[in-house]
């Protein structure tokens, strides 16, 4: 018991009825700021290590009341006045006659997790204790099989108790989607493997309820055998959330898209009858006045000229807000005619567009992403990269497609310090981050003052 207690993590200690310690392991000394046990026991009291005299006297009536305190959370303060957040669980010590003559406990400053960790290593008692008080459900599993399980584990998983889980094979409880890869890491965890500690999964519990999960697990030895401890947290809620987040920027960008669709054709129609009107007007004041009317004449067709550009001007924008992709143009022809367009009126900046993989048509909505994206892409180059050559790849490998666009330009403005002056975004990374994730995608900027900028693009199909 002492060698568990000098190994463990937390402060682990005993104390009389006034506080004072009578026992403290030698990691909960340096927790507390000390040099050794010595420094505490018979001269020091844990209630002075409360910051708040409060939360100090709210335990201790609780302890009264209730015989223990379990995950109460506080803040402590070392012996050189440093602060830290601490969850501590502590039981009274009562003598024959049911008087409380101290206490005895542990306090923790690391996550849920470590305190699952900390608990396999300490005595069943106190390991128990603190497994049966995690919010997350934690299991030992052994050659396929739960060997260990909390009431929590039991209670996400559809059962009554934690006894009726030992000998059951865990996988026969995972989603039938996610069972070969949540298997083979289990596996391979158990022999000590390398494989990911941490990732979701969905679960189904005894009643038939699907369920999504975070879990971390890690490689253990238990009972002198090879085993992994797992504890994984319900998320669900968190996972619907972002289904929720995800269908609302789709929703504002399938807006965007309709309101540009009518603005194009009001560009089209509306201003396109007005200045078709305007120049046929033109045409025919051109034809009426003598020549004579030299003057006014040459400002006439300077009139023609200027609506000329006008209808320019508002077919260049009406083939921006709608380009032929929304009349089923496939993909690759309306992205080589805009990547020519570019070259047309960017000729100092070369452009190479590769295109892989592509042997059938993507979906509308992917497609139309994918050309919003590199659209926007080259017109921050144009306005900001002082670049003179980008490069375009597009590959297609099921399931998902991915787009790099990469320039050689200025880069993106240097921040000293990500951490305390993160980088802004302009709009146009932002409508191109916003659409890449309302499609479940991911989206990835790196840039090097004077060397460029690099955009991935990852969309699922």
């Amino acid at each position: 018991m002492r060698h568990l207690l000098e190994k463990s993590p937390a402060l682990v200690y005993l104390t009389d009825d006034q506080g004072v310690f009578l026992d403290i392991n030698s990691p909960g000394a340096a927790m507390l700021g000390g040099e050794s046990r010595e420094d505490f026991i018979g001269k020091a009291s844990i209630d002075s290590f409360f910051a708040s005299a409060k939360d100090c006297k709210r335990l201790r009536k609780c302890l009264a009341e209730q015989g223990f305190v379990q995950d109460y959370e506080t803040r402590f303060r070392r012996m050189d006045k440093t602060a830290f957040d601490v969850r501590i669980t502590q039981f009274a010590r009562r003598d024959a006659g049911n008087a409380i003559v101290g206490c005895e406990g542990f306090v923790l400053d690391i996550t849920d997790r470590k305190l699952a960790e900390l608990a396999l290593n300490q005595s069943e008692e106190k390991y128990r204790t603190v497994v049966e008080s995690s919010l997350s459900a934690i299991l030992v599993h052994q050659d396929g099989r739960v060997q260990f399980t909390n009431q929590r584990c039991a209670e996400m998983l559809g059962y009554k108790s934690s006894e009726e889980l030992i000998g059951v094979e865990f996988w026969r409880h995972i989603h039938p989607a996610d069972r070969a890869v949540i298997k083979e890491r289990g596996t391979k965890r158990e022999k000590g493997q390398f494989t990911p500690e941490q990732y979701t999964f969905r679960y189904i519990d005894k009643n038939g309820k699907t369920t999504w999960a975070e879990i971390r697990a890690t490689h253990a030895m238990y009972m002198g055998k090879p085993a992994a401890v797992v504890n994984f947290i319900d998320i669900t809620k968190s996972k619907k959330a972002e289904e929720e987040i995800r269908q609302l920027s789709r929703r504002l960008v399938k807006i965007r898209e309709e309101e540009r669709k009518i603005l194009a054709a009001n560009l089209h129609d509306e201003m396109g009858q007005i200045l078709t009107a305007m120049r046929f007007n033109l045409d025919y004041l051109l034809k009426t006045l003598p020549s004579k009317y030299a003057e006014q004449r040459r400002r006439s067709e300077a009139l023609v000229h200027s609506v000329e550009r006008l209808v320019g001007i508002a077919r260049d924008n009406t083939s921006y807000l709608r380009p032929e992709l929304h009349n089923q143009i496939v993909l690759l022809p309306a992205l080589m005619r805009r990547v020519e367009e570019f070259r047309m009126n960017q000729p100092g900046i070369h452009v190479d567009f590769s295109a892989l993989g592509f042997k059938k048509q993507l979906s509308p909505e992917v497609e139309l992403a994918i050309y919003r994206i590199v659209q926007e892409g080259l017109t921050n180059i144009a306005k900001h990269a002082r670049a003179t050559a980008v490069d375009i790849i597009l590959t297609y490998s099921h399931p998902q497609v991915m787009l790099t666009i990469r320039d050689n330009g200025t880069g993106l403005p240097v921040v000293e310090d990500e951490r305390e002056n993160p980088r802004s975004e302009g709009i146009g990374l932002v409508a191109m981050r916003e659409r890449t994730l309302s499609l479940g995608g991911s989206f990835e900027v790196s840039s090097e003052q004077g060397k460029g900028t690099a955009i991935r693009v990852e969309i699922p199909v």
